[in-house]
């Protein structure tokens, strides 16, 4: 795991309103299937839950998502993206609150599922340890914890430089913190978290959107069988409260 001792502060803030909701619901391109894939993976290890708290939910895309019968709280420090959360998705089973500090606005023991999607590579390990902390804190007994974060043992340094010269958002000052299966399974344990697992998923196939959305389709269903347990390039882990 490579966490640089100095990073400047990313503002999140800057990051244009509902920014990255818009890309996943134009449904065309690379970017917006890369977001497609992922939430599909995050949602078919949710199985069935009935309160579900998403940490650094964005433009509130994934709960966006989500069934509305059960409840999705997410919470993240940019007001802006809350604020656009809150008018796309907001309802009263889906809800949205912005924090800046721990702990968090929950009370202990307050859901049965917690999510961080692509959240960890933005913080630094202690703010890590924290966070998974109050985690473990406001999952119920046996609760489950999904994290997911790119896979720096992979090809994704290369993928990552490409965007960052040629994409609309850079991540060189926001990706501080590089995990791979063993660090991120370590910080899982470490936190609190047991019977956790670490796979990788997500690999070439969204590039292929950009010729055709449903040939992105059927190429991840082949890259499951064959490519993406050795080859993926996000990681999602997995544990149970103890």
């Amino acid at each position: 795991m490579d966490t640089p001792d100095s990073q400047p502060k990313f503002a999140y803030d800057s990051i244009e309103w509902g920014y990255y909701d818009r890309v996943f619901r134009r449904c065309a391109g690379i970017q917006s299937k890369w977001h497609h894939l992922k939430f599909a993976r995050i949602r078919l290890e949710m199985s069935n839950y009935h309160t579900h708290l998403d940490i650094g939910c964005g433009p509130g895309t994934f709960i966006g998502t989500l069934k509305s019968s059960a409840l999705s709280v997410g919470v993240d420090i940019a007001e802006n993206q809350i604020a656009y959360a809150q008018s796309r998705y907001g309802s009263p089973n889906h809800q949205f609150k912005c924090f800046d500090s721990i702990p968090l606005p929950f009370e202990a023991e307050t859901f049965q599922v917690v999510t961080m999607i692509e959240l960890i590579e933005h913080l630094s390990m202690k703010d890590n340890f924290a966070l998974m902390r109050e985690a473990f804190r406001v999952l119920q007994p046996n609760g489950l914890i999904l994290v997911s974060t790119p896979n720096y043992a992979s090809l994704w340094p290369l993928v990552e430089g490409l965007v960052n010269r040629f994409g609309e958002i850079s991540y060189e000052h926001q990706h501080i913190t590089r995990f791979k299966r063993s660090s991120l399974d370590a910080l899982m344990q470490q936190t609190g978290f047991c019977h956790t697992r670490v796979d990788a998923y997500q690999f070439i196939a969204p590039f292929f959107a950009c010729l055709n959305w449903k040939l992105a389709d059927m190429v991840h269903r082949l890259e499951l069988k064959y490519l993406v347990s050795r080859c993926g390039l996000l990681l999602v882990g997995r544990g149970r409260k103890r």
